[in-house]
């Protein structure tokens, strides 16, 4: 029997966009300003957005003078951000840009954490690590897990439009993963069914994972805006490590 598709690959499709349609390119250009306002990430310079999806902080990187490019596994993601020439699809296991070509590799909206293992991810950050250049930037944004597991919401239902999206939420203590199951039933039609689990990482997991890569951690964030992470109400970690 064939082995079952993962789940990150089954689950980042069209419908995918309708899930989290909050996440606009509006707010995607709100948010690559307050990186750059920040300082977060060089207003000039190469960088990498590594799982980029539809491209909505790639554009407006682009549009404000760096020299960006993508890369995702969601071959609908990319088509739906028209990102031929400028991202690629490929594995984050396996970077497909050459030894320290960028100056910046970003990582955003909790895009890490998604393999069933954790030797995935720390080759991952290897790819990271080895595709910066020496004293490179690596920014990656991630849920804070004190916060997350304290506030996570069991069940929640949307409507609009004719579409109803249920959603229950629930944490594998175990294996240190937040569990979505969703539904998605546009009406008339046969409800879609997909999951998403995401590894969380404590700060000090997290900043170990970093350094085992050969990234030195210089700063943390409680959001893009480069505002003052509190571990008991900062729903987000944004890290900087930098390459040595």
């Amino acid at each position: 029997m064939a082995e079952e598709q993962p789940w990150y690959e089954r689950a980042f499709a069209h419908e995918y966009l309708e899930l989290y349609h909050h996440r606009s390119s509006v707010q995607g250009q709100q948010q690559v300003n307050q990186m750059l306002g920040a300082g977060l990430i060089p207003k000039r310079g190469s960088v990498l957005d590594l799982c980029c999806g539809a491209g909505r902080h790639l554009q407006p990187m682009r549009a404000s003078g760096l020299d960006a490019v993508g890369l995702d596994l969601s071959m609908d993601l990319l088509e739906t951000g028209k990102l031929a020439g400028i991202a690629v699809r490929a594995d984050a296991r396996a970077v497909p840009y050459a030894d320290g070509q960028f100056d910046v590799v970003t990582n955003l909206f909790s895009s890490f954490g998604y393999f069933p293992d954790d030797d995935a991810h720390h080759r991952v950050l290897t790819e990271v690590t080895r595709v910066l250049k020496p004293g490179g930037r690596f920014l990656i944004d991630h849920m804070n897990a004190e916060v997350t597991i304290r506030d996570l919401k069991p069940e929640s239902i949307d409507e609009r439009d004719g579409l109803t999206l249920r959603q229950w939420r629930r944490y594998d203590a175990e294996n240190k993963r937040v569990i979505k199951d969703i539904e998605y039933t546009l009406e008339g039609m046969e409800p879609r069914r997909w999951h998403e689990s995401v590894r969380l990482f404590t700060p000090a997991e997290l900043d170990e994972f970093l350094t085992q890569a050969g990234l030195r951690v210089e700063a943390r964030h409680g959001d893009l805006d480069g505002s003052r992470f509190h571990l008991s109400t900062s729903r987000r970690q944004v890290v900087l490590a930098v390459r040595a």
